[in-house]
């Protein structure tokens, strides 16, 4: 399972096609599909694994399943970050086994999600994390892991990343030495770092991501020259003010600082060609669903193209979600014979939360600042407004 690069998956209006190499997703209709060949953007794919979907009398305002599916394996952590906002730390009680994940693996894929992404915590401080990690590659899913790439033992970890052969291995980077080491502990920057270069040494496809903060956001250029040789991606996001991140309200970004950070990350980009770059909420805009000749509703990618599995198995529509507002738990996979369609097309929560991100895109697509100097809606930023009114959202002009 999971050679070819491309996997279709049917949908009523047609399929979906996902790429394993990029992590990403197009949408095609039903003249642009044959058997044997698939046309899109001008180019003909003709070797793709086609996964077979029964969509006669199914809803056709949202895809079949979700394309991504972020499985949050474990809040045990060997750091103590303060932009954390889950607030790992200590294993707590009930989370998942591994005959559990394993489980919930092979009911996801008989819901034909096409993307798993492992994160934490630290997924590497779970005792079976390679076997459930290696399980999922061998299921077909394309599949990514997030660390912080401070390992216990370090040559070990590495090789057992390495050789699971991995679509995507994310390390966080939080700004130059000084200012990472503020946020995830002194001395991490420099394991971190070393980490990242062994991996790309060992062939993996290697990215980073920073959470922007006062500090690190004077801080983009540093860290790109420092990585620039061993990563494929690099990913800046500004903090969520929730979990650990509460008590650090002062080094938060407003509007403002990001238009100015977008501005400098613009002419970065131009320097380094052979990086792909995701700020100004990229990587929302590519997995969110606007206005469309497909039928499908609109709205950000949570509840629409992902959905979150925590590391107990309750279910959540985004990932910050869980740590916003509890009314919006969707369920437990143990409970729904480890599968998600059920939650997926009759959940009244998960309709509330679409309707809910539907009218924020509404909203601001009526705004001047749209596609000019904001990026769009942020679903979970305006869940912390509306949720704690003292912290507001800070990233959003109005």
């Amino acid at each position: 399972m999971g050679n070819e690069r491309y996997v279709l998956r049917d949908e009523s209006f047609g399929g979906t096609l996902y790429d394993r190499k990029l992590l990403k997703h197009d949408f095609l209709y039903k003249d642009q599909i044959d058997s044997t060949a698939i046309s899109i953007n001008g180019q003909e794919i003709k070797s793709f694994e086609h996964w077979e979907a029964e969509v006669e009398n199914l809803r056709t305002d949202i895809l079949y399943s979700p394309i991504r599916v972020y499985i949050e394996r474990t809040r045990k952590c060997n750091l103590r970050c303060d932009t954390c906002f889950n607030s790992s730390g200590v294993e707590p009680e009930g989370e998942l086994t591994t005959d559990e994940l394993k489980k919930s693996l092979d009911g996801m894929r008989k819901d034909n999600i096409l993307d798993l992404r492992f994160s934490g915590g630290e997924i590497t401080t779970k005792p079976n994390w390679h076997e459930e990690v290696g399980y999922a590659k061998e299921l077909g899913f394309a599949v990514s892991v997030n660390t912080n790439g401070v390992f216990q033992n370090p040559d070990k970890t590495v090789e057992q990343l390495a050789t699971l052969h991995i679509d995507q291995i994310t390390i966080s980077i939080d700004g130059n030495q000084e200012h990472h080491d503020k946020n995830r502990g002194r001395g991490t920057y420099e394991k971190s770092l070393e980490a990242l270069k062994e991996l790309k040494r060992r062939g993996a496809s290697t990215r980073t991501n920073t959470v922007l903060t006062t500090l690190s956001i004077n801080d983009p250029e540093s860290i790109i020259q420092s990585v620039a040789p061993y990563v494929d991606e690099m990913a800046f996001f500004h903090m969520r003010l929730i979990g650990r991140a509460q008590g650090i309200q002062n080094r938060r970004v407003d509007f403002y600082n990001l238009v100015e950070f977008y501005n400098r990350m613009e002419i970065l980009e131009k320097r380094y060609p052979n990086i792909r770059f995701f700020y100004k909420e990229r990587a929302i805009q590519n997995t969110s669903i606007m206005p469309n000749g497909y039928g499908l509703r609109v709205g950000s990618p949570d509840g629409l193209t992902r959905l979150n599995l925590n590391n107990g198995g309750s279910l959540w529509a985004g990932g910050y979600t869980a740590y916003i507002d509890p009314d919006f738990r969707l369920g437990n996979i143990k409970d729904e014979n480890y599968s998600l369609r059920q939650i997926w097309n009759n959940s009244p929560i998960l309709e509330s939360y679409r309707d809910f991100g539907q009218k924020l895109v509404e909203r601001c697509l009526s705004c001047v600042e749209l596609d000019t100097r904001c990026p769009g809606v942020n679903v979970e930023m305006e869940l912390i407004r509306k949720k704690f009114p003292l912290i507001g959202n800070p990233n959003c002009i109005y």
